[in-house]
């Protein structure tokens, strides 16, 4: 399947930047640790006594601390975004089995709410608005609230759904001068996932169920196939 941009990509670019971050926090760190301990080496040429040596010694204690903690955050970020790309890239291979002249996949896109992982237009099945999600355990939902590891995910994922799609249908809106219906999924790709209800219409699966439901629905009408005959567009307006 053709697409132009590649699943994950952004997300990949995050992890660079995040890596690129610690590397330069260290070597900064790293530079003034070195100055204050040169002042320390050179306290007497330089007039400093010993409550200055000793100001100076907790500040390089306490700075010192402080870098290699953000440091290490910056790497655990990293690593964080390196999973979801990896998420990413194994929703885009599935996707990539989808036949070329019923489906058409956009990946990567960028929205005001975070970067859309993977839209799916179905000439005859639908828009479809995936978010995909690294996450291992067990998802399961409380009555409208998603859990992960029976706790609240860092962020609210349903709401992310949502606000993409509504975003994206305006978008499409604008294109073609109707408002077509988005159905948005949240993807596990290492979770298990309880079979659940969706959430305010927000579908939620493991990666193994999701051509099954990309393909079961059936809903074919006139606004669908405004949206079909104009997918290069579209694809080229959420580009910009």
């Amino acid at each position: 399947m053709a697409y132009k941009r590649h699943a994950g990509k952004s997300t990949r670019e995050m992890a660079s930047q995040r890596r690129k971050s610690a590397l330069w926090i260290a070597v900064i760190g790293i530079g003034i640790l070195i100055v204050v301990a040169l002042f320390v080496q050179n306290a007497k040429a330089l007039g400093i006594g010993g409550i200055g040596i000793l100001a100076l010694l907790v500040f390089m204690r306490i700075f010192g601390d402080f870098i290699e903690g953000q440091v290490d955050r910056k790497i655990k970020l990293e690593k964080r975004a390196i999973r979801g790309a990896r998420a990413e890239e194994k929703v885009g291979e599935l996707l990539d089995e989808l036949p070329d002249d019923e489906y058409y996949v956009l990946n990567d896109v960028e929205s005001p709410y975070g970067n859309i992982d993977h839209i799916v237009i179905g000439k005859n099945c639908g828009i479809f608005l995936l978010e995909t999600k690294a996450h291992g355990g067990k998802v399961e939902t409380d009555g409208e609230t998603l859990l992960v590891n029976r706790k609240l995910p860092e962020k609210n994922f349903v709401s992310q759904a949502l606000q993409n799609s509504y975003w994206l249908r305006d978008k499409i809106s604008e294109i073609i001068g109707s408002k077509p219906w988005i159905t948005p999924v949240i993807v596990f790709t290492n979770a298990f996932v309880s079979p659940t209800k969706p959430i305010k219409g927000v579908h939620i699966v493991n990666k193994k169920y999701l051509l099954s439901l990309l393909c079961r629905t059936n809903r074919p009408n006139a606004v669908l196939t405004q949206v079909w005959e104009v997918k290069e567009k579209i694809e080229s307006e959420l580009s910009q």
